[in-house]
């Protein structure tokens, strides 16, 4: 078998690039193109010498897991704070998860491809779609952290019942009603406190039904609202809002939360 050192050390270089890049994204460490490209040719070159080292199996493992290291430190930087030191361990971990991972699909798709002019191009274009996903899932992780930092436990109390529910911050909800904050919760949300009463005609109701307009892109419209208490949970304190209207809207249909609460709810009320 023939095998080209430089086709090797190329391949060797971008991959590890790619990976050392795609670590540094999903831990939200600055890429700085100098230290990634030294550490792509620490790795290349590693690569290329690694077959020639004469060592038992188990110190030839313990010499890759030490350049893995070596090549993750280069890319990263300085590990002078707390901090640094924790994101630099999780940048690592991700850095040998990813290694794993392509290389275990990659020799699965060389495996699977027996025509041999098409096997030189399974390494490029899987690790081309690997990363594409891996992006991705990446972006999306982060968008679901930001959202939960916005996220917080509820409980709305009115008419002698109460429910808890997961309530989302929306610094846009300037919604209110002669100086009362307006939150929208959801359908359901709201059935399972007022039930069929939600049904009957607002004089029905009594004083714990009133309404408001708003306006939406369809134009002007009339809303239901119900007042009630709201408990809200921020760092293992609750602050309670003694008067909150709750307004049932149809567009409430996030899975993560069922009430977009006021923009300045957590200036209401008093802690408990």
């Amino acid at each position: 078998m023939t095998v080209y050192i430089e086709y090797a050390f190329l391949q060797n270089f971008f991959l590890d690039g790619a990976l050392l890049w795609l670590a540094l994204k999903g831990t939200k460490t600055p890429v700085k193109g100098w230290r990634l490209f030294l550490a792509s040719l620490i790795g290349a070159v590693f690569a290329i010498v690694y077959p020639l080292i004469k060592l038992p199996s188990g110190l030839k493992l313990l010499l890759k897991l030490s350049v893995g290291f070596l090549l993750c430190l280069t890319a990263f930087g300085r590990l002078k704070t707390k901090r640094e030191k924790r994101k630099y361990a999780l940048f690592v971990s991700l850095f040998f998860a990813l290694s794993f991972l392509f290389g275990g699909a990659l020799l699965s798709l060389m495996q699977g491809v027996t025509v041999k002019n098409i096997k030189f191009l399974v390494t490029p274009i899987g690790f081309a779609v690997l990363s594409f996903f891996c992006l991705v899932l990446i972006r999306k992780m982060y968008k679901k952290s930001k959202l939960w930092r916005h996220i917080y436990a509820c409980k709305i109390v009115s008419e002698g019942k109460s429910v808890s529910t997961l309530g989302f911050f929306d610094s846009g909800n300037v919604a209110e009603k002669d100086g009362i904050p307006v939150c929208f919760i959801s359908p359901e949300t709201a059935y399972s406190l007022w039930g069929e009463s939600m049904l009957l005609f607002k004089e029905e109701r009594g004083q714990v039904c009133d309404e408001m307009q708003i306006t939406t892109m369809a134009g002007v419209k009339k809303i239901t609202l119900y007042k009630g208490i709201l408990e809200i949970e921020e760092k293992g304190r609750i602050r309670r809002v003694k008067e909150v209207y709750f307004a049932p809207s149809a567009n409430m249909i996030s899975k993560e939360y069922t009430l977009l609460l006021h923009s300045r709810i957590f200036e209401e009320g008093e802690e408990i």
